[in-house]
């Protein structure tokens, strides 16, 4: 670049050469007519002094003298333009200039440039090896990454044949064992036909004091309604978190579902003062939401927030079964019919599960968040009913996929409870109200209230006592409201002893008629007798 700036001005400069030419021809022009003028002047003052000889040669002198005067006007003419193009041309010569000067500038900082380039790209040569190299390596990664991916695929598919096989057995096994409990249960039964025929000598005090352990004057009562309960028999700190939901299991027995994703089983000590935890049930991944327990074959399941719900053998400690298959967490989950589960979840849907299979049989699409389900209900036990944050309340048949009927409470459906007859339905919602529903024709019957009554939550379930005489429901001020069923009096108001008021989030009434179980938000588990 700097060689063809030279090669410019070079040019510049030979024309510039070019165009002084004509100027210099004129100077020297100039010159040699001002020698000839000053040889005239000299040769005219010699001729002052002789004298010419003829007229000739003046007029000769005179008409040379004016042709000099012309070619000097031609010269000062010519002396003028070429001043003014020799002026022209230095203006030109110092733009010129002072261009070549920028020029130079620029040329310096594009060398300078091209320097950091030429730079870069030997470092961007360098890189591009490098990453090559990487890229050659990572091919290889990959070509063996593939290759072990596909090892892999293929021992998955060798442990989910071996996985099938497995719940296959466990199935197989869970069915002896429902089996066993089913004879086992037959037993029991048949023992205890047997032991009542052989006290038929008994009278009717002495059998009711050998069934139930109460005083005569006290069976009769225990026989024929439930015992509303007086005073607080103790209270204790049963999980780590919130405690979801209780439910009794046996007469001394009891478990209990936890925030900290643990159902624990406790036993109530002979003077009823205080419970000892008898087993932790784990496998859960989340909050456990709701129980649900069949006395017959000693199962217990749960309902929990990590999207599934679990089947445990209370005797053995066994986690049975896990139904996984919702897409948010399951609010509630019921046994239904004899080997059958029902769940629904906050995924708006309800499922229908075997247990033997571990097989989601059936889905209900509702639309809707599910906050309770209920089975075993009145005549047939293909039907289960639901609770629903749209406000209804809906039947279903297990045999078709849409619902029987709906009833709508006016506000969200949170918890339902089956009458022991099967034929009534309560059902609480967040206008702080109780509804009883007739399930033959689906009508409300009655309502129940209180001033004091608040739920402040969507997971406090209301309950019937034992034998349907009363209905009862936990209240935000840590209290237990009682109405009875029938004339919708508010019988009784218990309280905890917590000097904090706290949700009540499920209560759980003993199968004898005495005892009411209460749980809250504040980890605590209490006894009311």
């Amino acid at each position: 670049m700097s060689r063809d700036f030279r090669l410019e001005i070079l040019n510049r400069l030979a024309k510039r050469e070019c165009h002084q030419k004509s100027v210099k021809d004129m100077f020297k022009n100039y010159q040699l007519l001002n020698e000839q003028l000053q040889q005239a002047h000299r040769t005219r003052s010699v001729s002052s002094h002789e004298q010419f000889d003829g007229a000739t040669s003046l007029a000769s002198m005179k008409e040379e003298m004016a042709n000099v005067y012309r070619m000097k006007s031609k010269n000062d003419q010519d002396l003028i333009d070429a001043n003014r193009k020799l002026t022209d041309t230095e203006a030109r010569y110092s733009h010129v200039m002072s261009q070549r000067n920028k020029l130079r500038i620029e040329t310096e900082k594009m060398e300078a440039k091209l320097k950091d380039l030429e730079k870069n790209i030997s470092e961007m040569k360098e890189q591009n090896v490098v990453i090559n190299n990487d890229r050659v390596a990572l091919l290889a990664t990959v070509t063996a990454l593939t290759e072990k991916k596909t090892q892999m695929d293929i021992e998955r598919f060798q442990l989910l044949n071996k996985i099938r096989e497995l719940q296959e057995k466990s199935a197989e096994v869970m069915n002896a064992e429902i089996v066993a409990q089913e004879e086992r249960a037959q037993r029991r039964i048949a023992e205890q036909i047997a032991s009542a025929t052989d006290n038929l000598s008994l009278n009717r005090d002495e059998r009711v004091l050998a069934t139930f352990g109460t005083s005569p004057e006290t069976s009769d009562e225990f026989l024929m309604s439930d015992v509303l309960p007086t005073e607080i028999k103790f209270k204790m700190t049963a999980h780590d978190g919130e405690v979801n939901d209780v439910e009794w299991l046996s007469d001394d027995q009891f478990a209990t579902a936890g925030s900290d994703t643990t159902v624990r089983v406790w036993r109530v000590s002979p003077n009823k003062t205080d419970a000892q935890k008898v087993t932790s049930l784990t496998g859960c991944l989340g909050a456990v939401n709701r129980l649900d327990y069949d006395c017959q074959r000693h199962v217990l399941l749960a309902s929990s927030n990590d999207k599934t719900c679990r089947l445990w053998n209370v005797d053995s400690q066994r986690l049975l079964s896990t139904f996984s298959g919702h897409t948010d967490k399951v609010t509630a989950a019921r046994l239904f019919q004899e080997h059958n589960v029902v769940s629904g979840s906050a995924d708006r849907t309800i499922r229908q599960w075997d247990i033997s299979s571990i097989r989601c049989v059936r889905s209900y699409f509702v639309g809707s968040t599910v906050f309770d389900v209920a089975a075993k209900f009145g005549s047939s036990k293909t039907c289960f009913v639901s609770a629903h944050f749209d406000r209804k309340v809906r039947f279903w048949d297990s045999r078709t996929s849409e619902a029987s009927h709906s009833v709508d409470l006016g506000h969200r459906a949170i918890s339902l409870d089956i009458s022991m007859d099967g034929i009534q339905l309560l059902a609480s919602s967040r206008d702080d109200t109780l509804s009883l529903i007739d399930v033959r024709n689906y009508g409300i019957l009655h309502l129940y209230s209180a001033e004091q009554y608040k739920t402040n939550c969507d997971n406090a379930r209301a309950i019937f006592s034992s034998t349907g005489e009363f209905v009862l429901a936990g209240s935000s001020n840590s209290s237990v409201y009682i109405w009875n069923t029938k004339t919708t009096k508010l019988e009784k108001v218990v309280k905890t002893a917590r000097a904090d008021a706290a949700q009540i989030l499920s209560l759980s009434w003993n199968p004898s008629g005495r005892g009411l179980l209460a749980c809250d938000r504040h980890k605590t588990c209490t006894l009311w007798r």
